[in-house]
C-alpha cells in the first residue's frame, strides 16, 4: 500500500527560482491497485513517483509505502531507506539510458548485488526476473545495447 499524506515538494527552496511541484497531495493506492498518472509535462508526475522509493524526500508531509516512511527527516544513507528501496522498484521514463553492463543478466543482477547478495544468487534472481518479463534464456548473455527499445525497457 502507498499512502501520500499532505505531501509538498519545493524545488530550490528559498531561492529566486523556487518552484512548488507538489502541493498538499494526499492519496492512497491500495495493494494490487493500478493507478495511472496523467498530466502535462512539468505537472509533477515524475516528482510524485520519485517520492515512492525516496529518490526525493517531501518538503512537508510523508509518504508511507508498506510501512516504510519517507518524510523530511528520513536519512538518505540509513537502513530504512535501503529497506524501502529493496521493496520498491522504479522504471524510469527512459530506462534504456541506464543500461551499462556487458550482458543483460549482469545488468539485471546489479541491483541485488548492490544490496549485498552474492553473485550466484543475484544471477539466479536476474534470470527469474527476465523470464517473468518474457525475456528467455537466449537474452541472458546478450549485450543490452543489442536489444530493441521494448526489450531494453523490460531489462
Amino acid at each position: 500500500m502507498v499512502n501520500f499524506e499532505h505531501v509538498f515538494y519545493v524545488y530550490n527552496p528559498k531561492s529566486p527560482v523556487e518552484f512548488e511541484a507538489l502541493h498538499d497531495v494526499s492519496l492512497t493506492i491500495g495493494k494490487g491497485e493500478f493507478v495511472a498518472l496523467v498530466g502535462r509535462t512539468g505537472s509533477g508526475k515524475s516528482t510524485l513517483i520519485q517520492h515512492i522509493n525516496a529518490l526525493m524526500k517531501p518538503s512537508q508531509g510523508k509518504v508511507v509505502v508498506n510501512g516504510y516512511e519517507n518524510s523530511p527527516k528520513l536519512k538518505h544513507k540509513g537502513k530504512e531507506i535501503l529497506d524501502l528501496r529493496k521493496n520498491v522498484g522504479l522504471v524510469f521514463q527512459f530506462p534504456e539510458n541506464q543500461l551499462f553492463e556487458e550482458t543483460v543478466e549482469k545488468d539485471v543482477a546489479f541491483a541485488p548485488k548492490n544490496f549485498g547478495m552474492n553473485e550466484k544468487d543475484a544471477l539466479e534472481k536476474a534470470h527469474e526476473a527476465l523470464l517473468k518479463v518474457g525475456l528467455d534464456e537466449s537474452f541472458f548473455k546478450r549485450s543490452p545495447f543489442e536489444l530493441s527499445g521494448g526489450e531494453k525497457r523490460r531489462v
